[in-house]
């Protein structure tokens, strides 16, 4: 009962995106994931002489998460937009079985608020979807945990995942131990491109991504704007939760990291990356598993409660696209024809076409091209 519940919350939120999944064809899903998701499909390479020149060690790229790989094979009997409605629906679909298993963990109540909250919103981000959907699995019984390490490793967005890690390492540090080990071609292919990057020995601005402290008011009453939050694009600051900070009256270890990650976020606290507020992951789990407790402790009008909950979580399905930070979306047939010029978006990567037409420029682009 509790899955179709789940099922239908997931229709109902995503439901503009089921019905035109080329909503998703837009800014860095057009230009560069999805052309190197149709390339990958092709030929998976750890090397190319293409654009990224060592995809392989990226994290981001998601190469080493076999889900991804498997279905990017699919591509090579389908048309363009045929591929991109399945990418978009192998996507979206993550946050369906992100609320399973948020479930095994957390209760019905405690998936929804979890798996929706507007931090996890980010479906413009594949990587951040795979990671997301299943680092709560690292805190159920081994070996889910194992499995929970391993997948979110492999699906490649590190920066909010270096953050519960080291949690992990406290209550299950077998499970993490494993789950290391099983991710270890990702892990080591990294480490060797990290020391040629641009990233290794960057100084860091400490005010760039910090939260501000008024931006707290929204994990209850979100702020309608789009502009730029110390200098990051405004889903990296997205925090409303709905009513469940109403509910985190427990008693729990689950305070320690929450107030960890809050004072990371703020910058009270020094970050483990360049960008504080992805700490706040961290902080929407934690709300998620006290709000969870909280109610367990008293059923009176848990299901009012969550009807109301729910409803007030939809809010969060316009995130994205996030005009006007997002380009205008169109079909993959259409929009490719409309910048027909070598080097310009979204024709940049040089994927579809096989062949080099710029040079990776990126935050992980490597020092002196390398």
């Amino acid at each position: 009962m509790h899955s179709l519940i789940l099922f239908s919350f997931w229709l109902i939120f995503w439901q503009k995106f089921l019905r035109n999944p080329y909503l998703l064809s837009t800014s860095e899903i057009a230009s560069t994931y999805f052309p190197f998701w149709i390339s990958m499909g092709r030929k998976w390479k750890l090397k190319d002489d293409i654009y990224f020149k060592y995809p392989g060690c990226i994290p981001f790229l998601s190469m080493w998460y076999w889900p991804n790989v498997l279905v990017s094979k699919l591509t090579k009997y389908i048309s363009l937009n045929v591929a991109f409605k399945l990418y978009a629906y192998f996507i979206l679909g993550h946050y369906f079985i992100a609320s399973l298993v948020a479930y095994k963990l957390l209760g019905l109540f405690g998936a929804i608020t979890l798996t929706y909250a507007a931090y996890c919103i980010k479906p413009q981000t594949p990587a951040a979807v795979f990671t997301l959907t299943w680092m709560p699995a690292m805190f159920l019984p081994f070996p889910y945990s194992v499995l929970g390490v391993y997948l979110s490793l492999s699906g490649g967005y590190w920066p909010i995942l270096v953050y519960v890690l080291p949690i992990v390492a406290l209550i299950a540090p077998e499970a993490l131990l494993i789950g290391l080990v099983l991710a270890s071609p990702q892990l080591i292919a990294f480490m060797w491109y990290w020391k040629r990057s641009v990233r290794s020995g960057q100084a860091v601005d400490r005010e760039f991504g910090r939260l501000p402290l008024w931006k707290l008011k929204d994990l209850f009453w979100p702020t309608n704007s789009v502009s730029l939050t110390k200098g990051v694009h405004y889903p990296e600051v997205e925090m409303y939760m709905g009513i469940a900070p109403l509910f985190i009256f427990s008693f729990s270890w689950w305070w320690l990291p929450l107030i960890v990650s809050l004072l990371i976020s703020v910058g009270i606290l020094p970050g483990i990356q360049r960008i504080p507020s992805r700490a706040l992951y961290l902080l929407t789990l934690c709300i998620a598993a006290l709000s969870a407790q909280g109610l367990q402790q008293s059923h009176n009008g848990y299901i009012p409660l969550l009807l109301l909950h729910a409803f007030f979580l939809l809010k969060n399905c316009s995130i994205y696209p996030s005009f006007p930070f997002s380009q205008c979306w169109d079909k993959p047939s259409r929009l490719y024809q409309k910048f027909k010029n070598p080097g310009v978006w979204p024709h940049v990567t040089g994927y579809l076409q096989g062949a080099r037409i710029s040079t990776y420029r990126g935050a992980f682009a490597l020092k002196h091209g390398g």
